[in-house]
């Protein structure tokens, strides 16, 4: 009798499960049908998303007006793909006939505990997209970050949702909280288009500054990286313990500042070298006092 009786059980549970997924409902559609279309949707959306991927990065890169940066555009394809997702996650739901109102306080609730718990990660992306917004960084721009962990300088390759990446000079890849970026200091090297370089320079007491500053602006004559020639200033700038220290200013496009920077030594030791100036040190003994 028990025997027959789990027989008749498990019969009762198949037949309740089979007239789940097979038995028609109100609309004359079986729940097996909703299934398919369910994962038919999907698979549709994930393919038209596939395949118009190139052509929406295309039509980003179209410029009308103001050019949007790269990390902009990303940021805004990742937007649209995810509330594209969204829109086909309430779809689904509505063919499957899933009662949304029963488990919104659950969503909610979950919501609110990662929210808390991720609290770091949801300020850093909403930094991220105030970064965006002000334009304060863009793609290809050199920057010096100072914030409370310290300072570091590079060039910005992306910002993404939560983080800003950098390449250091040497390689490096630095990557940066967008919180933290927020309430950094930063300098943008880049962004004006134009820097100017300050070289200084100590000379010996004893030499002509006539001759060191005639020497000095010799090393950028008609130097066609220098944008403008007339501010272009050669100056004693103030007094060392064992040397004057000269500067010399001139601008240039912001591209081009390490490529003049660097030569810049190299062209004022054959200067000095040529006129007979002396670049003193501290374990000069002839230095006078």
């Amino acid at each position: 009798m028990k025997i027959l009786d789990a027989w008749q059980g498990w019969v009762d549970f198949w037949q309740k499960f089979a007239d789940f997924f097979w038995k028609p409902d109100e609309a004359g559609i079986n729940y097996l049908s909703r299934i398919g279309v369910a994962i038919a949707i999907i698979v549709f959306t994930w393919l038209v998303l596939k395949l118009f991927n190139p052509l929406l990065k295309k039509l980003f890169k179209v410029k009308k007006g103001p050019d949007i940066d790269v990390s902009a555009k990303l940021i805004l394809l990742g937007l649209i793909k995810f509330l594209i997702w969204i829109t086909v996650g309430f779809i689904v739901c509505s063919v499957l006939k899933i009662n949304l109102s029963g488990v919104g306080g659950i969503i909610a609730s979950v919501g609110v505990a990662l929210g808390l718990a991720l609290q770091d990660l949801v300020g850093s992306f909403f930094s991220g997209l105030l970064i965006i917004n002000q334009r304060t960084i863009r793609t290809g721009d050199h920057i010096l970050v100072k914030n409370a962990f310290g300072e570091c300088e590079g060039i910005v390759k992306r910002v993404h949702f939560f983080t800003t990446i950098l390449t250091s000079f040497q390689g490096h890849k630095i990557i940066i909280p967008n919180k933290n970026m927020s309430s950094a200091v930063i300098t943008n090297y880049t962004v004006n288009g134009e820097r100017r370089i300050d070289y200084d320079v100590g000379v010996s007491y004893d030499s002509d500054l006539e001759v060191v500053k005639e020497a000095l602006a010799s090393v950028i004559k008609d130097e066609p990286l220098v944008i403008y020639p007339e501010k272009t200033q050669v100056y004693a700038e103030s007094f060392g313990p064992y040397a004057v220290n000269m500067r010399l200013r001139c601008w240039i496009k912001a591209d081009d500042y390490w490529t003049l920077y660097n030569q810049l030594t190299e062209r004022i030791y054959l200067a000095f070298k040529q006129k007979g100036i002396y670049i003193p040190c501290s374990t000069d003994r002839n230095i006078k006092k």
